[in-house]
């Protein structure tokens, strides 16, 4: 009984300072619950971003995934539970979402910044001149309106920052607009 109890108290010890490696995590063998898109919060946070150069203020119920290419997405909570949940095996039941993604494309044949975006836009739409913080970028809103984004290159980067609005719904460039009103470049600050 000794040597039993031993031989426990050694295995707890062992694994509690973390020498034996850690379960694998259990994986999702059916659906995913969808709780749907959950309302965003009345209030507010910034979430600074960085490696883009900007700060967006954001609802304060959302969440930002840092995806494995270096690009930020912001979702609502229900959409967080669902994509939680798929990458732990789940499976989702087909429906699309609303999101926010930031990253950067690099212009290393340091072309204009229109010339760059009319060259890597691969929708037909409207694109026209917008300021964030007295810097000129490029807002590009698809034919359907379901996306929109805005291009910016800051000084002293050859990379260009792209800031996505984009659902199967319309509205993007309004929503788009409405997330960089509230937004600033930190280098400014």
């Amino acid at each position: 009984m000794k040597h039993i109890l031993s031989v426990f108290l050694t295995a707890v010890l062992v694994n509690i300072f973390g020498l034996l490696p850690n379960s694998p995590a259990i994986a999702q063998s059916s659906y995913c619950p969808d709780p749907g898109p959950i309302p965003a919060a009345e209030t507010t946070r910034e979430l600074e971003l960085p490696q883009f150069g900007v700060a967006l203020t954001i609802p304060s119920n959302f969440r930002a995934i840092l995806r494995n290419d270096g690009t930020v997405e912001v979702v609502n909570p229900g959409t967080y539970q669902v994509l939680t949940c798929v990458a732990q095996g789940g499976q989702a039941l087909g429906r699309g979402y609303a999101s926010v993604i930031v990253r950067s494309v690099n212009n290393s044949e340091n072309l204009k910044l229109q010339q760059f975006v009319e060259r890597n836009t691969h929708f037909q739409g409207q694109i026209s001149p917008y300021t964030l913080d007295d810097q000129i970028g490029y807002l590009v809103q698809s034919r359907s309106d379901s996306s929109a984004q805005f291009w910016l290159q800051l000084v002293n980067r050859s990379d260009v920052v792209v800031i996505s609005a984009g659902c199967s719904c319309r509205g993007m460039r309004d929503r788009l607009i409405s997330i960089l009103d509230r937004s600033s470049l930190i280098t400014s600050r």
